[in-house]
């Protein structure tokens, strides 16, 4: 019996092949660790609050909005027997409004709560140098996000994956799951006198987090092609 061509390439080839087996979305998730880590720096080196941490992640939110609503523009209109471009206008828009609204409410939420701290305290916010303390990390999470639109998004063609509205609620799981975890883990944190171990493993756990749903998000994708 003849060996396929391609196959015994492939096969003498193990370096290729491991290459070729490694699901491609592994390098976003790879940046997306890298980004997450950042905060555990902060924590460790830089005597970040775990109100600094849950800021950032708050604005974390603000660019997984954003950047969903521009898939949801670029969403296949193959998907779903057609998505034409006004219907994928008004459904961002529409998206924008409501996860908007929600992004608000939880930073004010924060801001109020984590930022003013206890009752009594008399600890006020200086936003100013709270954004400058943060920015470069906004950027880096900023990064980390876009590389995944890039190569999974565009790259994979995931956009001819999703209909509409599934891109519509795609955000949800993972920021309710994280972010009900993180405000409760950050109240506990903060109640204990803010200790560094704590907070380090508030940062770990919500890494690891992040990056099992980033994956398993981009798994289901990848076995619907």
């Amino acid at each position: 019996m003849r060996e396929n061509p391609q196959k015994a390439k492939l096969t003498s080839d193990p370096t290729r092949q491991a290459e070729e087996d490694m699901p491609s979305f592994g390098l976003s998730a790879a940046f997306l660790v890298a980004a997450n880590l950042i905060p555990l720096f902060g924590a460790l080196l830089w005597e970040w609050s775990v109100f600094d941490v849950v800021v950032l992640y708050w604005a974390e939110n603000v660019i997984v909005g954003l950047i969903n609503a521009v898939r949801m523009m670029l969403i296949s209109n193959k998907v779903g027997g057609g998505t034409a471009f006004l219907e994928k206008s008004f459904s961002a828009g529409f998206f924008l409004v409501h996860y908007g609204i929600f992004t608000v409410v939880h930073g004010v939420f924060v801001f109020s709560l984590l930022g003013g701290g206890f009752p009594g305290n008399g600890q006020k916010v200086d936003s100013g140098v709270l954004f400058d303390k943060l920015g470069w990390a906004v950027l880096a999470l900023i990064g980390s996000h876009l590389l995944s639109f890039f190569v999974n998004f565009l790259g994979r063609k995931e956009y001819q994956k999703r209909t509409l509205k599934e891109q519509m609620f795609a955000p949800y799981p993972r920021m309710i799951a994280l972010h009900i975890a993180i405000i409760f883990g950050a109240f506990a944190i903060q109640a204990l006198g803010q200790p560094i171990i704590l907070l380090a493993i508030l940062v770990i756990g919500k890494t690891i987090v992040d990056w099992k749903l980033h994956v398993k998000s981009h798994r289901k994708l990848e076995e619907t092609a």
